[in-house]
């Protein structure tokens, strides 16, 4: 028998509820990672140094119950199917997970990432690597009668071109718009941090964390140096169709649209 763990909106408080209306229960349980001990909130963002950030801050967590839980956190920081470290929005009754989320005691933080050097990390990764994430994007194209054989075979233009007409809400998380994956004007956050910052960040993370000394502890293995590649992929009618569709991110994060 399935246990439905969803809340009744009408239960949730008001940051909670419109966090969930905004992107659904699922999506927020999924990428939110509560330390009830050092009372802050870290919210992800999928292919912006989530992995870095789920196994330093995990492995701080998992350090209560010992090394070996360390080692597990830190070398699969993505594996949902073992038990995290990270107490999840479905543990918690609604006016814990609302003090969390809004409460003056709590830090609340993410880490994001330049648009289109995001897209074209998703892209490499999940789509040229023909992973589960691509069976969308596929089946959109086969909808239009322009798909490949094989997902690994999807060009960056129609990956762009079916992702960037996608609401928030039905794409995948590697790739949604991130002002919406983290509820961003929703959520009072006490730090937005640039991933490409984020190795002068950790002062700041610590002081975010109450964790003196706080220092990565663990390196990304899966990176696609994508940040790099940007001129092996876009053109400029490529890259206008991401600095439109991804408008949102670019103003509200600060990001300079990238030149070629």
């Amino acid at each position: 028998m399935s246990i439905d763990r969803r809340p009744a909106p009408s239960d949730l408080g008001k940051t909670t509820r419109a966090y969930v209306k905004s992107m659904g229960w699922r999506s927020v349980n999924l990428h939110t990672h509560i330390s009830l001990v050092n009372r802050y909130v870290y919210i992800e963002v999928p292919k912006a140094g989530c992995g870095t950030m789920k196994a330093t801050l995990g492995g701080l967590e998992a350090a209560r119950q010992g090394p070996a839980a360390v080692l597990r956190v830190q070398e699969n920081p993505h594996d949902r199917s073992k038990a995290t470290p990270f107490v999840k929005p479905f543990q918690l009754p609604p006016d814990l997970l609302e003090e969390a989320l809004r409460g003056r005691k709590w830090s609340r933080f993410t880490v994001v990432r330049e648009p289109a050097s995001r897209l074209l990390s998703g892209y490499l990764e999940k789509i040229r690597q023909g992973l589960q994430q691509s069976d969308p994007i596929l089946a959109a194209l086969r909808d239009r009668d322009e798909a490949p054989e094989l997902a690994q075979d999807i060009s960056f233009a129609d990956f762009i071109e079916v992702v960037s007409a996608q609401e928030s809400r039905d794409q995948d998380p590697h790739w949604r718009r991130q002002v919406d994956q983290i509820g961003y004007g929703i959520v009072d956050y006490d730090a937005v941090i640039h991933l490409e910052e984020l190795d002068n960040s950790w002062d700041r993370v610590a002081e975010l964390t109450g964790v003196a000394g706080l220092q990565e502890q663990f390196y990304c293995r899966n990176s696609t140096q994508a940040g790099s590649r940007i001129n092996d992929y876009f053109t400029p009618a490529i890259l206008g169709k991401v600095t439109h569709a991804y408008a949102g991110d670019y103003a509200a994060f600060g990001y300079q649209e990238p030149t070629l």
